[in-house]
């Protein structure tokens, strides 16, 4: 005869933590109380490799570069189907030169 446990009754989500690892939000969720720390982990991780020792400071720093380097792909795709079109193209050219001028070092 198997013996139920409590692990047995628990979520799977919570099956592997104890009770001092959670909380509850706002709202009335149960969370990991570490649950920002394993995000930015998991963050670093995606931007720089799983072993990378890192400061939070430049994760954010990555993830802005990143962003501008999303914002220039948008703005190049945009070029090419509004090439037609002064205006657009004027505004669009506004944009790369004050992204341009954000990465200057001040």
């Amino acid at each position: 005869m198997n013996q139920v446990t409590e692990m047995d009754l628990r979520a799977p989500e919570f099956r592997q933590g104890e009770p001092a690892d959670y909380e509850r939000r706002d709202d009335g969720k149960i969370v990991r109380k570490d649950r920002f720390a394993r995000g930015m982990q998991d963050i670093a991780a995606i931007l720089f490799g799983a072993r990378h020792q890192y400061e939070i400071p430049e994760v954010v720093a990555e993830v802005h570069r990143l962003q501008g380097v999303r914002v220039m792909d948008l703005i190049e795709q945009a070029e090419d189907i509004y090439e037609s079109e002064p205006k657009a193209l004027e505004c669009l050219d506004y944009l790369k030169q004050l992204i341009a001028h954000k990465k200057e070092p001040t």
